[in-house]
């Protein structure tokens, strides 16, 4: 039998990981994020070097491949390893203070730039790593849908899904406007100076294009009654996977004996 529209659009997860509640998994989010900051607090080694953040990554890697994202967020990964990357090269042989630890010529390396780099390339790369996880796992409707069921206004859902989506939207069409410049004949490829000649004049059909689209979705809602007042009725509906209560009752877990934890080291 042929499903009707409305059981088209639904979201069915046959993993109960990926298939979590939004709510769920920005509350895992949030406490992984805690947990990040108190444990770049822990100083270990006779130099008090943060090392206890850096194992903490793994957990965000075990939770795309337990997820079955691995391959949609490796991608973002690798972005987000190459920016913690420079930043920890940047702060390890630059930034000077305390003592000297490692010396290659007039190349350095201090006890504060180490200790900088370790926690400030870790964290980024812990909180960054675990959004990863959770937009790779979650579709933008899920979230809007999920916001509206937290009681934030239908308006101000759609301008901050909007702008997830217009990232997408835009890098969309400037490869179309690429693609259709060098089917012209229009060289792309080459130098930085050959790249700025080709990309500014893409800016023009970009930014018209935007706006053009921008009308017809105003249109398009209105058409629908967005701006009607009265209660609004949803095609879409977020389904549950069954494990959330055991992902929150875990995260918390884990969050109150890190703290619990730090807290002794402290008092110790």
């Amino acid at each position: 039998m042929e499903k009707s529209y409305t059981e088209k659009i639904q979201i069915h997860k046959a993993n109960k990981l990926a298939g979590l509640h939004p709510a769920t998994k920005f509350l895992v989010v949030i406490l992984y994020s805690v947990c990040t900051f108190v444990l770049s607090s822990i100083k270990l080694t006779k130099i008090g070097l943060p090392l206890a953040i850096i194992p903490w990554f793994l957990v965000v890697l075990v939770l795309c491949a337990v997820s079955g994202a691995m391959k949609k967020c490796i991608k973002a990964l690798k972005a987000v390893a190459f920016i913690a990357l420079v930043i920890f090269l940047v702060q390890t042989f630059i930034v000077p203070g305390g003592e000297v630890l490692v010396r290659f010529g007039f190349i350095r390396i201090c006890e504060k730039g180490l200790k900088t780099a370790i926690s400030l390339s870790f964290l980024i790369l812990n909180i960054a790593g675990i959004f990863v996880w959770f937009f790779q796992t979650t579709e933008n409707k899920e979230i809007a849908r999920a916001l509206e069921e937290s009681g934030l206004n239908y308006k101000a859902t759609y301008v901050f899904i909007s702008s997830l989506q217009m990232i997408n939207v835009l890098s969309g069409n400037s490869k179309t406007i690429m693609n259709a410049q060098r089917a012209r004949g229009v060289e792309t490829e080459g130098n930085m100076l050959v790249r700025a000649k080709a990309f500014f004049p893409t800016l023009v059909p970009l930014v018209l294009g935007a706006l053009i689209g921008s009308e017809e979705r105003v249109l398009t809602l209105e058409a629908r009654g967005f701006s009607m007042e009265g209660k609004k009725t949803h095609l879409f509906n977020l389904e549950k996977s069954g494990a959330e209560g055991t992902m929150k009752i875990t995260a918390i877990l884990v969050t109150v004996l890190i703290v619990i934890g730090r807290a002794a080291l402290w008092i110790l």
